[in-house]
């Protein structure tokens, strides 16, 4: 053991403790790896499954209907009081504002972002798992649909 204020920065370098600073590398190589990635990205299994992609477009295709069936009913909305939660016993009971149908429609689309994302890292090693992933975006999507459109037409 190196004596007190004699070499310590050598021996902890030497147990990789301590390192050197390393510089940003160039925009232009930045720039190069995104554009690698992205093209690994692409040609990889998983967006050549036509189950897969044809899951996740369906995912997207839903929450983008979803939005856009909810846009006439906006103008509507900004008066009225929206209800937000149904229960049988109760009819509905919880209200909420008006734009609490378009946050269900952003919650479909971004749980779909979020299983694509895992699915597509799942892929590789268990391709059933990704496609539950999937199916359950698929079916989220569905359920927000039905639901924010629900308390869409219900609140005018």
């Amino acid at each position: 053991m190196p004596c007190a204020g004699f070499g310590w920065h050598r021996a902890f370098a030497a147990h990789g403790i301590i390192t050197t600073m390393k510089a940003l590398p160039p925009l232009g190589s930045l720039r190069r790896n995104l554009i690698t990635q992205v093209t690994n990205v692409r040609e990889s299994r998983f967006f050549h499954d036509r189950i897969s992609v044809g899951l996740l477009v369906a995912a997207f295709v839903v929450g983008a209907f979803n939005i856009v069936l909810l846009a006439p009913h906006i103008s509507s909305m900004r008066t009225a009081v929206i209800p937000v939660r149904y229960s049988s016993l109760g009819g509905f009971d919880g209200l909420g504002s008006w734009y609490s149908p378009l946050l269900i429609a952003l919650f479909s689309v971004s749980i779909s972002a979020v299983n694509g994302v895992l699915a597509f890292q799942a892929f590789s090693r268990s391709r059933l798992a990704s496609f539950f992933l999937l199916v359950g975006s698929v079916v989220v999507a569905l359920f927000c649909l039905i639901i924010s459109n629900a308390f869409a037409v219900v609140g005018q």
